[in-house]
């Protein structure tokens, strides 16, 4: 076998040098042994690279671009032909080694190919008086070396696994309330690799709704696969698997159709591109304020799921006016407060309505909407101005409150906004 040849050959130089044994030459059957101790791809490069006298490149598409050892040893436009090479192999598509590639030999998991580890350059000249690998010794140290990258590439799947379900069970322990000991939770949070010390933004997102039109799948895909563009309705599991597998990121789906996620602060992309990336996938996104402390993260992720809940009521994720937040604010702080300031504007008028069957809610919705137009909420409305003129005399009458005089209209207002959010709570509850 070649890896055996190459070991014993090392042995042999060492003995006829006079070499005592007790610092063996890596081999590439230590360099194996090494990725099953620890060893990451950067030192797998290095050590192949060094021992072949050549620049060795290890390219893995689903990690990022390719790892060069010696470091700018290629060029760039050398080293993006290996990264297109190794993500044809992947893709099971035949394509000829670019001109500048000695040799390069495939990374599988199982019977899959997951990349390629490339060696470089022509034969290099003989160094220290060291012969220069023969074939075999290149392949055999290539093969070595695409084994190790495999054995890394699983080690960090079983991590990337690991720190899933890690970050996922926070995430749902931050959901159901503050934690006890927050100390304990946010070091619970960095061993599993997010950093949420200094806060962090939180942002909900749903499916759109079924009964919506799929997005069609993009006509140059002759086989119907999902397109990488943009506006393109993805599976709700998928996203949120690509998620929260990002390194640094705090994101589950807790229940049905939702997807929940803490962005710390400083975090890079920031809550803005990734609430982008989701809204490219199709889904509804809602995003909260930013909470500089670890205390107030569970308030955080109740504040998205409220901002998206409000959708149910028409106010579209992300187009909601400072005052939602700031009435949010009050519901998370004194829940007793917002109920009281809905009672004191908006209750007489929704208890009027059920007794009497009438519309002075609708009708006050409707002209708050219009700013206050008599005219444009009877043409909204499909009635006659003076319906409506009538219809706000008795909103005054029962509430006490003029929608024509700004004060009475913007207390009313806030009572409107009051009882959307103690609505939307309600369903999210219930969702949990």
């Amino acid at each position: 076998m070649p890896r055996a040849t190459a070991a014993e050959s090392n042995r042999q130089s060492a003995q006829v040098r006079g070499v005592e044994p007790s610092a063996p030459r890596t081999t590439p059957l230590t360099l194996v042994s090494g990725a099953i101790a620890g060893d990451d791809l950067d030192r797998v490069t290095t050590t192949v690279a060094a021992a072949l006298g050549r620049p060795v490149a290890v390219a893995i598409p689903a990690l990022g671009a390719p790892i060069l050892r010696p470091a700018r040893a290629l060029s760039p436009e050398l080293i993006d032909a290996i990264h297109v090479l190794a993500t044809a192999r992947v893709a099971g598509v035949r394509m000829p080694v670019p001109d500048g590639v000695r040799e390069a030999v495939a990374v599988q998991i199982g019977d899959d190919i997951v990349g390629i580890v490339a060696a470089a350059g022509s034969e290099p000249a003989a160094e220290g008086g060291r012969p220069s690998p023969s074939a075999a010794e290149l392949r055999a140290w290539l093969q070595a070396a695409a084994a190790a990258a495999s054995i890394n590439a699983l080690i960090r799947e079983a991590q990337g696994d690991a720190r899933a379900h890690d970050s996922g069970a926070l995430l749902l322990e931050l959901a159901t309330g503050r934690p006890s000991d927050l100390g304990g939770f946010l070091a619970r949070a960095r061993r599993a690799g997010v950093e949420l010390g200094s806060g962090a933004t939180a942002l909900a997102a749903r499916a759109p709704d079924p009964a919506a039109p799929a997005a069609p799948a993009d006509p140059a895909d002759p086989e119907g696969n999902p397109p990488l563009s943009p506006g393109v309705q993805l599976g709700l599991p998928e996203v949120a698997a690509s998620l929260t597998r990002e390194p640094g990121l705090l994101g589950v789906i807790p229940g049905p159709g939702r997807l929940l996620a803490l962005i710390p602060t400083g975090y890079e992309p920031g809550p803005e591109a990734i609430c982008a990336r989701l809204t490219a996938a199709g889904l509804e996104v809602a995003v909260s304020a930013g909470r500089r402390d670890g205390a107030a993260l569970t308030d955080a992720l109740r504040e998205a799921e409220l901002l998206l809940a409000l959708a149910d009521d028409g106010v579209p994720p992300g187009g909601q006016d400072a005052t939602h937040r700031l009435l949010i604010g009050v519901l998370l702080r004194d829940p007793e407060e917002l109920v009281e300031l809905r009672d004191q504007t908006i209750s007489p008028l929704v208890e009027y309505d059920r007794r009497h069957d009438t519309d002075l809610l609708a009708t006050l919705q409707a002209f708050l909407a219009h700013d206050g137009s008599t005219t444009e909420t009877a043409d909204a409305m499909d009635l006659h101005r003076h319906t409506v003129g009538y219809r706000l005399s008795r909103v005054h009458e029962v509430s006490g409150l003029s929608p024509y005089e700004s004060d009475g209209r913007e207390r009313l207002g806030l009572g409107l906004k009051a009882q959307q959010i103690l609505e939307a709570d309600a369903r999210a509850r219930a969702t949990d």
